[in-house]
Formats: C-alpha cells, structure tokens, sequence
C-alpha cells in the first residue's frame, strides 16, 4: 500500500475513534488531589500560549479530538516548527510579567507542551533554541482564522486573555471543590471527636445537665425519638439535629461559594451562564464524592468512632442516612445539570451519550437513587433480606460506576478517583475486620428449640458474645452473605449476685424493637442443664451442655422461620457469629453503669429488654460491705410475660426479701399487679399486665437519692416507654438535677 493510502487510512481511523473519545480527557497519572499537590494549568502564562494557538490548523496527518486537548497529535507538535517558533514567541513576551524561572518554562515545554501523555515525545528543539531561533525573525502578524498554521504567528491579546482566563478560572474553581470536599470530610469525621473530648474540660455540672436538657438529649420537636414518625423515619434529638444540620448547611452553602468566574473566556463559547452551569454542575459532583467516604463510615460495624467518641451505633446510623440523602441529591443535580449542558446548550447529547464515561455516570446515579426507596424504614422492618441484599448491591454499582465515570473520563490525572478509592477502601477495612471477628469464632453448631409458635432458642456452645452478635447461617440459605442482628448478654457476668437455684431457667423472649429481634445470653457449665418454663411448653431441655450462648429469636418471615423448621434436630445447623460489644474508650461513664459523680443507678426495662440491663446491673455490685450507691430495677411485663419474671429469677437467685408474688393483671393500674424483690442490692419492682407511671417513678427516685450524688437513668425497652422516660429525664435536667440518660437501644 502506498505511503499516501497508509497514512489516508490512519487519519480516517483516528478521526473514527476521536467520536468515541471526544469527552475524554487523557494525560500522566497524578498522585493526590488537584491543588493538593497536583497542578493543572501552571505557569499560567505558558499553558495559556499552548491554548491560544490554533493548533487545529497545523497541517497534520493525523488530528486527534479530545476534551481540552491538543487536536493535533504530540508527535505533530514536537516536529512542526511553527507550533514550536510561535509558543516560544509568546511565552517570552507574556511570561516576564508573572516572574516565571526560565527552569519552570523549560520543564513545561518538555512535559506539557505536546501533551500529557507518559511515553509522549519531546518536542523537537528545547524552549530556548526555539526562542533563539524565533529571535533571528520574530513574528509580526497573526494568523487569520482559517488559514494553515504553517508560519510562526503572534497571539492576539484577545486569545490569550480569553485562554488564560478559561485555564485558571477552571483550575481555581477546581482546587476549590478539592479544598471544600476536604472540610466536609474532615469535620465530618473530626467534629464528633472533639465534641466528645469536651468533657475533660471542668465546666460545672448543673450548666452540664441543663445544657444537655435544652440542647442536647429532647427530641428535635415533639416527644418522638425512637418511635419512628408516620412510619417513615426517625426524628433525631436536638443534638444529632445540630450536627446533622451542620452537614446540611455545608453542603447547601459549599455549592453556592467558591467561584470567580471569567469572561471572555476560551472554554464556555455560550458565555457566563454556559460557565457557572459547569462550575456548579462539578461541585455537587465533587461534594457527592465527599460524602461517599463519610456515610460509609458511618454505617461501618467496624467504625473507628465508635471507639473514638461518645455517640452510639444508633445515632452514627442516623447520620448515615442523612448523609446518603445529601450525596443522593448532589449526585442527581450534578447528573441533571450536565444533561441539560449537552442537550439544551451544547446539543451534542447523542453524542455524548456513547461514551462510556456518559453511561457509567448514570449507572452510578440511578444505583445511589434507588438505594433511597430500598431502604425505608417499612421495607426494612417487613423486608429485611430484600433490603439488606439491594442495599449492598445497589452500593457495589454506585461505587463501580463512579470508578468507571472518572476514569473513561480523565483516566487518572485530576485524583478524582481518589474519593472512590477512600470509600472503597474504608469499606474494604470494615469487611475485612468483619472476616477476623468471624475468624476468631470460627464455625460453630447451634441447636434450635422451639418455644411456642412465636419464638425459638437458638443455643451456640462454645461462642462468648458480650454484646450482640451478627449471625450468619451458611448452609440455611443460599443468601450465604447475609447476617442477622441479635442483642445478647453474659450471664457469666452475673456471678456476683447470691443465686437460689443450681439450675439456669431460659426465658421465652419478646421482642421489643420491630426492626431486630432481641436475644439473652446464658452461661450453662457442663454437666448442667438447662430448661425453659413455659405455660404452654412445659419443660424444655437445651442442647447447650458447655458454656455458651442461647439467643432468644422472635420468629417471622425470612431466615427466622427457616431456624424454626430446625427446630429439635439433633445435628443443629452451622452458623458464624460476628460479635461486638461497641464501647467508647472516651467515655467510659456512658456504658450505662453508675459513676463516681452518679453513684445512684434507675434501671428500667420493659419485657426482654430486661436481657441488655442485667449485665449493668451486676457490673454495678459493690464489692464492699456497704454498696455505693442505690440500685433499682423497674421491669413492666405484659399479662402473658409472667413466665419471663419467673425464668429470669431463678436464673439470677433472685430469692432474697420476696413482697407477695406477681399476678397477672388486666391491663388496668391497680397495685396489686406489682410486686417488689430484692435481687442482690438491687430492688426490683415488677409490673405485670400495666404500665408504670415513669414520670412518678423518677421522680420518687430522685428524691430518694437527694443529697447522694447523681443518678444514673438506663433504660431499654418498647420505643414509646424510651421516649416517656427521655422527656421526663430532660424535664429534670432542665431544672438541674443531677441526672444521666442511658438508652440501651439497637436500630438499624
């Protein structure tokens, strides 16, 4: 084939290929963020002779089409001499002006001014033989437009001005959306810390409590906090609402600063509003990226600010979707915005719409979309396998998507994929910690037994789980990845209280949160047994004969009704538990147990929430003749809850200063439905078939405790009875009191 047809027939192939890659801008890896340390535009004299030189017009063989790009290929502009001549020309003319070193320019010319490519060639003469020659006949004229750039020409101040205006306006504008994208990460995950570092600072303790009475514990409006509103969602207390208002005000306030838009202006040819459209259209973007990173941190079982800060799980997860509406939404208004770029200003859509980078950004905007619907409250209560299942496939392609969008996009020049690789990497760590937790228990045998048509027992040998446990079920299902949440105490803790019986009854349970299902932990050595009373079962023995653990599981539809057809088969079913026992190493006076400033301890519980209290309770124990402190246990159960009462009292020797026996009431107040013990040095009031009065329980407890120290509140159980005892604790925190809410509560 002749040389001519050869070189036809590669132009025509690269012409082919450039419609494909139009939007595409490629270039040299960076390492780090633009600004931070990567350059873009620098010296902002140079690159602006580079932009404003019809490098379109050089006669070439072959011309390439890219987003800000040469159009000529790098091997073109290294060997034409006109391209060389002519930049070299209004480099030294305008560049004296902004004190550029000759070494910068020299660097520029042999790394930005052909291209940015790794293996690109350098240009034929070095900056100064080309300003050299150029001098010997400086050009005098400009170049009409549409003639061959076969000549060294001038660069009007007309080009250069709108050049160096587009360059860096575009790069000022970029290192802005890095420098905001880095607070909002920052003090996403900084602020919580330092708010929980407060304490060490000696503020008096009245201004304390009536500060967190105000501000920090009520409900944002209403007296709803963890009973959901309307169905949908949860309203956030006064001091989550804070923080979370914080990232919304950023958010909001990030998208509308940090421009300084230019004009005349080489990049946008439809003017100021073309401009600030891009700008804004890359900022909610860029932010949506930031919070990537922030929400997945938050919803990390693994999170480091659980042990860093005083907040809980709950409130972490709170945030997490607060945080996911604000990255939904930016990513959306950035998705929206560049469509309405290319279809209603640059009307080049079926265009761009074949580009990969197009098609992986809507891929990667439609998943994070419909994470939104997937994940409310009503479908993860009656659809948690669903949920959980579309909630990390659905994150898996957003997280894809966003990869595959920047780099069909830039490749990896800018650092924007970066913000990927943090989220998938925190991700990634959360996983892997998941792994060794599961790794330390390895694969355990548990025995199931069925308790009624409601619940089972679910018995584990050999797994110690202080806290609560995620539990996987391998060969129950084929959805081997999915884990269930079950809450879990060590009755081994419990030790230190006299016991009146050498045998361990199990409770039946109820559960008290929609969303999760509660269990109770019991230590049983060998040689003993251990058996469940129940009015309609009768003795029940366990399959447990070593120290482990039984979770107690409310049956309903999914993988709990398949645990309930392995009910009473000998062989039991494999299973990995994930255990956790989350616990700030700041605030160590917020496990729910009293301290020095807060001696006294008002446990209330209500049905199985009993199971997360007791091991606050026996922690609390003095070990000195005279306990520290007053202790008290109210625990309200429904009629049928009776049986509970007994189990759990024969399980702790609960035998002590017995007044009268618990009857099951009707639903009405009347005190002979309560019944008082002395479990320890714990008084116990029980409440069988009614609802204690909490407002006169805590007030009756505080004024015993005057004068003694501070009280400590530990409360968990039915949503509206936490949200009684919250507005009641407040309401005394207001007026001072020296009193401390504990809500033991898992939510998800």
């Amino acid at each position: 084939m002749p040389d001519a047809a050869k070189k036809g027939l590669l132009a025509l192939l690269s012409l082919s290929g450039a419609r494909l890659t139009s939007a595409q801008s490629s270039g040299r890896p960076g390492h780090g963020l633009v600004g931070y340390p990567i350059i873009m535009y620098q010296p902002e004299c140079a690159h602006a002779c580079r932009s404003a030189l019809p490098r379109s017009s050089i006669p070439c063989d072959i011309h390439l089409n890219g987003h800000h790009s040469s159009t000529v290929s790098a091997e073109c502009l290294a060997l034409s001499e006109p391209f060389l001549f002519s930049a070299a020309w209004c480099i030294y003319t305008h560049c004296p002006d902004e004190n550029v070193a000759v070494s910068t320019l020299e660097t520029f010319w042999e790394t930005e001014l052909v291209g940015r490519e790794l293996n690109q060639p350098k240009p034929k003469y070095t900056y100064q033989e080309s300003l050299a020659l150029v001098k010997n006949d400086p050009p005098t004229t400009i170049l009409p437009k549409r003639a061959a750039f076969n000549r060294t020409t001038l660069v009007s101040d007309e080009s250069y001005t709108a050049a160096w205006n587009g360059n860096t306006a575009f790069e000022y504008t970029e290192i802005n959306h890095q420098k905001l994208s880095l607070i909002v990460l920052v003090t996403g995950a900084g602020i919580p810390i330092l708010l929980s570092l407060l304490r060490f600072i000696p503020f008096p303790a009245t201004l304390v409590d009536q500060f967190h009475g105000y501000i920090i514990e009520p409900p944002l409006f209403g007296g709803r906090h963890a009973s959901p509103i309307l169905g949908l969602g949860l309203v956030p207390t006064r001091g989550q609402s804070l923080f979370i208002l914080y990232l919304i005000a950023i958010n909001v306030i990030f998208v509308a600063i940090g421009y300084k838009p230019r004009q005349p202006n080489s990049w946008w040819e439809h003017g100021l509003w073309e401009e600030i459209l891009n700008y804004v259209a890359n900022r909610t973007g860029m932010l949506s990226f930031a919070n990537l990173p922030l929400l997945i941190l938050y919803a990390g079982r693994n999170n480091v600010l659980l042990w860093l800060t005083s907040w809980s799980y709950s409130t972490f997860l709170l945030i997490h979707r607060w945080v996911a509406i604000l990255c939904v939404l930016q990513a959306a208004i950035h998705s929206a915005l560049w469509l309405h770029i290319h279809v209603g200003i640059s009307q080049d859509h079926s265009e761009v719409a074949a580009i990969p980078y197009w098609y992986w950004g809507i891929i990667a905007t439609l998943a994070l979309v419909l994470i939104l619907p997937f994940s409310l409250l009503p479908v993860r209560q009656r659809m948690y396998e669903f949920f959980h299942a579309a909630h990390i496939v659905l994150a898996i392609l957003s997280i894809v998507g966003c990869w595959y969008h920047i780099i069909y996009r830039y490749k990896r020049q800018w650092g924007y994929e970066n913000w990927v690789i943090m989220a998938s990497v925190i991700w990634a760590c959360d996983w892997v910690l998941r792994a060794v937790r599961m790794a330390g228990n390895g694969v355990k045998r548990g025995y199931v037994t069925k308790l009624g048509d409601e619940y089972i027992r679910l018995d584990v040998p050999g797994l110690n789980c202080p806290g609560h446990a995620y539990m996987y079920f391998p060969t129950l299902t084929w959805r081997v990845w999915e884990s269930h949440p079950f809450s879990a105490i060590g009755v081994s803790q419990l030790t230190g209280l006299e016991t009146c019986s050498s045998h361990v009854q199990v409770p039946e349970p109820k559960v008290i949160d929609s969303e999760k299902a509660i269990g109770l932990t019991s230590v049983v050595t060998a040689g003993e047994t251990s058996s469940s009373t129940s009015p309609q079962e009768g003795d029940l023995v366990a399959h447990t004969t070593k120290i482990g653990v039984s979770f107690f599981i409310r049956v309903d539809n999914g993988t709990t009704s398949l645990l309930a057809a392995h009910a009473g088969k000998p062989e039991g079913i494999s299973l990995v538990a994930e255990c956790y026992n989350h616990q700030s190493v700041l605030r160590h006076d917020l496990h729910g147990g009293p301290t020095s400033s807060h001696p006294n301890l008002v446990v209330i519980a209500g049905g199985v929430g009993i199971t997360a209290v007791l091991p606050k309770l026996a922690a609390s124990r003095a070990l000195f003749k005279k306990p520290v402190g007053r202790r008290t246990l109210y625990w309200g159960l429904r009629d049928e809850g009776l049986w509970l009462f007994k189990a759990v009292e024969d399980m702790i020797g609960g035998c002590e200063q017995h007044k009268g026996e618990p009857k099951e009431g009707k639903g009405d107040r009347q005190n002979h439905n309560q019944t008082e013990r002395k479990w320890g040095d714990v008084d116990v009031h029980i409440g069988v078939g009614e609802r204690f009065d909490f407002r006169a329980v805590i007030e009756a407890e505080l004024a015993t405790t005057h004068g003694q120290g501070g009280t400590v509140i530990l409360v968990c159980g039915p949503r509206g009875m936490a949200d009684e005892v919250r507005m009641v604790v407040t309401a005394h925190k207001r007026k001072g009191v020296a009193v401390r809410l504990v809500e033991d509560s898992f939510s998800w």
